[in-house]
């Protein structure tokens, strides 16, 4: 039977059986694809877990809040004073000339160079998303299979064109053949069509493949006593609770009436924390994970390779 025989409701209901089929196909294939893991990753390095959870531009922010928070960066404003503005463009400085000899992460390296000069916060980390650290740390989770590689998004790519396509020009020919015949209630034919479009460029576009949400999944279990706690976190460098609080769970996290320079590098758009507005005190769990004293200058454990299992416990970041 031609499908463009059918009348207005049948064909409604025959493009959303074909939508739903479409988008279900795009969710669920790059979820259920096989990718090749050599070993399981341990979790012992914050940034590397950032930039699963976030991507390369996560893991910058994330080094830059543990620089700043164990006083290796320091915080400007736009009139020059070492303050912080809630308003106007902030800017970073290194410290202490020394700190970059310091540090042993080859990203907390790269972050405070960059800033050896004050420099405009935002700009300046933006440009550090594609340093060689962070490429390391890319490279590491797709060969670990925790991410997908480029030519498999670009499949997902052209697998999104081709359906979403396909879904238009079923509509855009039942449209012509409907007007044709004189008939012109055709509206709600183009909006599910709009709404089709939509979901078909909105969905199937994962980052991590199913070995990299169930690593990420781990983590976060890891340390959802240090998110239910974190409103008792305090500055000054102490241990590794925030930078792998960021981690985890992301800047937006990390309670702003505490730490209230996160809210400089964070991305727009980024939520902020419940604890941003004084709510949640009382969400404290003594059984949190604590990782330990660390270093001012330490840059945490070894670097991000895979091998040897997901425990560990906390990893810590020390020197």
């Amino acid at each position: 039977m031609n499908p463009f025989d059918l009348r207005g409701p049948e064909f409604l209901l025959f493009y959303a059986v074909c939508t739903g089929v479409g988008v279900a196909a795009l969710y669920f294939y790059p979820r259920l694809a096989r990718t090749a893991v050599e070993t399981n990753p341990k979790i012992e390095d914050p940034y590397l877990i950032a930039c699963l959870r976030g991507g390369q531009a996560e893991a910058v922010r994330v080094a830059a809040l543990s620089l700043l928070d164990r006083g290796l960066l320091r915080i400007k404003n736009s009139a020059g004073s070492p303050s912080f503005s809630m308003h106007g463009e902030n800017q970073l400085e290194l410290s202490d000339p020394a700190a970059v000899d310091l540090v042993k992460r080859p990203i907390e390296k790269q972050v405070l160079a960059a800033f050896e000069k004050p420099a405009p916060i935002s700009e300046t980390l933006d440009s550090l998303e594609y340093c060689g650290a962070c490429g390391q740390y890319a490279n590491t989770l797709e060969i670990c299979g925790l991410v997908f590689a480029d030519d498999a998004l670009e499949s997902m790519d052209g697998w999104r064109w081709l359906i979403g396509s396909a879904l238009v020009a079923l509509a855009a020919i039942k449209v012509l053949v409907a007007l044709s015949r004189g008939r012109t209630n055709v509206l709600f034919l183009i909006l599910l069509c709009i709404a089709a479009a939509f979901a078909v460029m909105k969905i199937g576009k994962p980052f991590r493949t199913q070995p990299g949400e169930k690593l990420l999944r781990e983590v976060r279990s890891l340390f959802s006593g240090l998110r239910a706690r974190a409103a008792m976190l305090r500055p000054g460098g102490a241990n590794s609770d925030l930078v792998w609080l960021a981690s985890a769970y992301g800047l937006g996290e990390v309670p702003t009436i505490i730490f209230p320079q996160v809210t400089a590098l964070m991305n727009r758009g980024e939520p902020q924390s419940f604890f941003s507005y004084g709510r949640g005190w009382g969400n404290w769990n003594r059984g949190g994970s604590s990782c330990g004293t660390t270093s001012r200058c330490s840059s945490g454990c070894g670097g991000g390779g895979c091998g040897g299992g997901c425990g560990g416990g906390c990893g810590g970041c020390g020197s």
